[in-house]
């Protein structure tokens, strides 16, 4: 992924909505898990739009944007969020095709901006797409590119943003696809105590830990749920969702997960996987 910074005016507390693993498939209309993934999305964003806290300052896409990688499910998305106005941001997750966006998403380098900075937070973007797995890695370029970040941010308070969890979330099979150099990621991370937390998706429903004194945070995805505490595949029947982080200059952060009031229609709780 390119590596370009963004620049944000805003009132305080900045705004920020997160959305993740919106998996938008190949054709309009198509089902995954027996639920329109694409008809999701925008039922969330039709929801957000008459939210009180609507507008937000910046709307971050924590990867898995799509199922497989195809030229039209990026373009599709480019168009509904465009069709916001408001500033928005993404980044790679496993499914996604870090070139394909470059040359779709991208085309605005904003959206794929790798560090975005609002007086006086910054936001640092990872790429934890590692080729041909499920699994994530940071490379030793996006790690420096990370140490680079936060140094040149002279203690101005950060959060990071990457798609994969650094840490188990406690459901054996998705802990096989986790980030698999987390520990060197957070050792980097203890260096920096301007980092107030650590926002991921990938696993599809809500969890919160801490390393330390950071929080990392997970988001529902705007599709389907995957069961918590699970040995095996497990789909949730709960809602689509997305999280609200509101940035305060003295480094606070006020945060909260929403949902839509139903489960997407159609979902299929006989799916062996994905």
């Amino acid at each position: 992924m390119k590596s370009t910074e963004l620049r944000l005016e805003g009132e305080a507390p900045f705004r920020i909505l997160q959305l993740s693993d919106c998996h938008l498939l190949e054709r309009a209309g198509q089902t995954l898990m027996g639920v329109d993934t694409e008809l999701s999305l925008r039922e969330v964003l039709r929801h957000l739009l008459s939210h009180p806290l609507w507008p937000p300052e910046l709307i971050l896409l924590t990867g898995d944007l799509v199922q497989d990688p195809f030229e039209d499910s990026y373009r599709r998305l480019r168009h509904i969020m465009d069709n916001l106005a408001v500033p928005w941001v993404c980044l790679p997750g496993n499914h996604d095709s870090p070139a394909l966006m470059d040359a779709i998403l991208c085309r605005h380098e904003s959206h794929c901006a790798r560090r975005i900075l609002f007086p006086p937070w910054q936001l640092v973007c990872l790429d934890s797409h590692k080729e041909n797995s499920h699994q994530g890695h940071l490379s030793r370029k996006e790690l420096d590119f990370l140490a680079q970040s936060l140094t040149a941010g002279d203690g101005r308070p950060a959060l990071i943003a990457l798609h994969h969890p650094p840490v188990p979330v406690g459901s054996a099979w998705m802990d096989t696809m986790r980030l698999d150099n987390g520990e060197e990621f957070l050792a980097l991370l203890s260096d920096f105590s301007q980092v107030k937390a650590v926002i991921f998706g990938h696993v599809h429903q809500t969890f919160s830990t801490h390393h330390q004194s950071t929080p990392l945070w997970s988001v529902p995805s705007t599709c389907f749920q995957f069961k918590p505490h699970s040995e095996t595949f497990a789909l949730d029947s709960l809602p689509p969702g997305w999280r609200w982080l509101e940035l305060h200059p003295d480094g606070k952060i006020e945060t909260r997960v929403e949902r839509l009031e139903n489960p997407p229609a159609g979902l299929d709780f006989h799916s062996e996987g994905y």
